[in-house]
């Protein structure tokens, strides 16, 4: 699907450039002020807590608006917040026009998965440009160090240089932003090995668990990736440097550019089957079956993420929520904000 997402994004900048001719240079100088001369769309600031929270940014599209409303957590920095205004915008698009919407629709699989990668790509494609990438002609991934000096010559987020730099991966793998205690602020992937979600901890992985100990840059030969379920990805040769407070790694599957040979090692990933908690009817479960259509692990009930298609963003307080907690189905306003 990498490639497809790629091609959504630079559509998507094509009919931007359409729409408004001259927009995407000047997107790329501030995002925030040219978003704010914007009538298509709104930009508002919020609290933490009224963002969206399956987004893979800190931030939420309000389609009911007039006009639409692209939010942005207020704790973000100026660079984290324009990397967001831009996703939402990436959101905004497809939603809203022929050509990056008809290819959302010809998804068959992981509509919102593509639909929200292909906002990460739209993004980082305007904050850095192909010129702005450093060249790699011998086809091998680049390294943390390479992330972090991408952040510091341009004005882009460490989450669009992850993004970018998760495209010159010569292998599988995972280009990511933790902050200092191994928290998962952003990652981007390429290739079959699944990032880590945004707040998953990889505190006690090898790579991590070194640079943390020592508060240094390390490379190790044997790491992993770990998530929320307990399950791990193949062993990955890793490299990671500190970014400010934040350390940027580099994990992949071989053909890593620190190392001059590198074999690779799959099949190493370990699954864990858990018991999770449905959030629809509230019942504890063994997953043992998943959706077809979303992958997501499927309730007894037959409760999946579909279930979840019908839910809305309050236009009040910005939260998404059930249908049951609005007053009608064309309402906008929550219960609780319509009082």
């Amino acid at each position: 699907m990498r490639a497809d997402v790629v091609a959504q994004a630079r559509r998507m900048l094509e009919v931007l450039d359409a729409l408004m001719p001259g927009a995407v240079d000047r997107l790329h100088g501030d995002a925030l002020d040219e978003l704010d001369t914007w009538s298509e769309v709104q930009v508002l600031v919020v609290p933490d807590t009224a963002t969206r929270t399956r987004c893979s940014v800190a931030g939420g599209y309000v389609h009911s608006t007039h006009p639409p409303t692209l939010t942005v957590t207020e704790s973000l920095s100026r660079r984290r917040q324009q990397f967001t205004a831009l996703h939402e915008l990436g959101h905004h698009l497809q939603k809203t026009h022929g050509a990056p919407a008809l290819a959302v629709r010809r998804q068959r699989a992981d509509n919102d998965e593509f639909e929200d990668a292909a906002c990460d790509m739209f993004a980082s494609l305007v904050l850095i440009p192909d010129a702005m990438l450093p060249s790699r002609p011998d086809g091998r991934s680049p390294s943390a160090a390479d992330v972090v000096a991408l952040f510091d010559r341009t004005q882009a987020s460490r989450a669009a240089c992850c993004v970018r730099m998760a495209e010159m991966l010569g292998t599988h793998g995972v280009v990511a932003v933790l902050d200092a205690t191994g928290i998962v602020s952003f990652a981007a992937a390429h290739g079959e090995i699944y990032p880590p979600a945004r707040g998953s901890s990889q505190a006690d992985t090898p790579l991590v668990r070194s640079a943390l100990r020592r508060r240094a840059n390390a490379q190790v030969d044997a790491t992993h990736l770990r998530y929320r379920t307990g399950s791990t990805s193949d062993q990955l040769y890793g490299d990671a440097a500190w970014s400010g407070e934040y350390l940027i790694i580099v994990a992949v599957l071989d053909r890593p550019g620190w190392k001059a040979f590198a074999p690779p090692r799959a099949g190493s990933g370990r699954f864990v089957s858990t018991s999770i908690d449905c959030e629809v009817c509230d019942d504890r479960f063994i997953p043992v079956d998943r959706c077809s259509r979303c992958r997501s692990p499927r309730c007894p009930t037959g409760h999946c993420a579909c279930t979840f298609a019908a839910d809305r963003q309050c236009g009040g307080c910005f939260l998404t929520l059930h249908p049951s907690r609005f007053p009608g189905p064309g309402a906008r306003l929550c219960k609780d904000c319509a009082e």
